[in-house]
């Protein structure tokens, strides 16, 4: 025989002082756990950067328009490429173990990118040749797939990435969501910060590799030949050109709030597409409002 909580609780108002007991247990145990995990995941770890050296090689990749938080995903599954089976030997799921195998190089960083627009290519970088046979092997597979399976349809490509001199970080890592909130918030903004007292200026490369199973990450800036590292494509000040219009707000959200309308409806004579043209006049995100609008 067996009760839970909710069963000797079920005739007590919900505002009861058990229950209300009960919710500040559940979130606060959720809290601390929450805060731990940023813990675990370095949100007070130091940044220290150091003048060091990328080692660069062939990089057999595929270029992505993404948010930067798909990069662990897309890594995961150029793992299953390489048929890598992260498991322990009870066959349980483990940690992965890639640094220095798999890369990341993120290629917009300046902020002046949409959410979701800004382009990664992940890869691997090695001299094992039939590592690289396999990716190029999947090329295959990707031909059966269209735009609407983005980005199952995208092919490996193979670039040479040179060997040069960078800004080198390293950082915890879990994998999880604190690790992306503090990649894009913490160490991309402390990177881009050494880059330019270096006296470098304009476009430029991030480039991570990762492994779970020891937790940490390395990061690394070129300080030199950036243009090679765009492999071939448009540096961050071209491509963000086509988004000039596009507020912070509306680059932070991923989201162009000229592309969405409101139906002319409204209350007391008011029109809710008004309305919603005064905010965004208000909270400039109108790129292409301009004059007097009547609400």
């Amino acid at each position: 025989m067996s009760l839970n909580y909710h069963e000797l609780t079920m005739n007590e108002p919900r505002d009861s002082p058990a229950r209300r007991k009960q919710h500040l247990v559940i979130c606060t145990v959720m809290g601390v756990m929450f805060f731990t995990s940023g813990i675990s995941a370095g949100l007070f770890h130091p940044m220290s950067i150091d003048k060091g050296e990328f080692p660069g090689g062939e990089f057999t990749h595929k270029l992505l328009t993404r948010d930067y938080a798909a990069s662990s995903g897309t890594q995961r599954a150029i793992e299953a490429d390489l048929d890598i089976e992260n498991t322990d030997e009870n066959g349980w799921q483990a940690p992965s173990d890639s640094a220095d195998l798999l890369f990341s190089v993120f290629l917009d960083n300046d902020g002046s990118i949409p959410g979701g627009m800004t382009r990664f290519a992940a890869g691997i970088i090695t001299d094992d040749k039939e590592k690289k046979r396999k990716l190029l092997d999947a090329n295959s597979k990707a031909e059966e797939f269209t735009e609407k399976d983005y980005p199952k349809n995208v092919k490996y490509e193979v670039v040479h990435l040179p060997k040069v001199n960078a800004a080198v970080a390293l950082h915890p890592t879990t994998g999880g969501i604190w690790s992306a909130l503090l990649q894009q918030y913490k160490i991309f903004p402390a990177l881009k910060k050494y880059y330019e007292k270096q006296g470098e200026s304009g476009s430029f490369v991030m480039i991570s590799t990762c492994s779970e199973k020891q937790g940490m990450c390395m990061y690394y800036v070129p300080l030199s030949e950036k243009e090679v590292f765009y492999m071939g494509n448009q540096l961050t000040e071209e491509y963000g050109a086509q988004f000039g219009d596009v507020s912070s707000v509306e680059k932070f959200l991923g989201f162009n709030f000229d592309d969405f309308s409101l139906p002319s409806v409204g209350i007391g004579g008011t029109k809710f597409a008004n309305v919603f043209k005064g905010l965004k006049k208000l909270l400039g995100i109108s790129g292409k409002t301009s004059g007097k609008e009547e609400l």
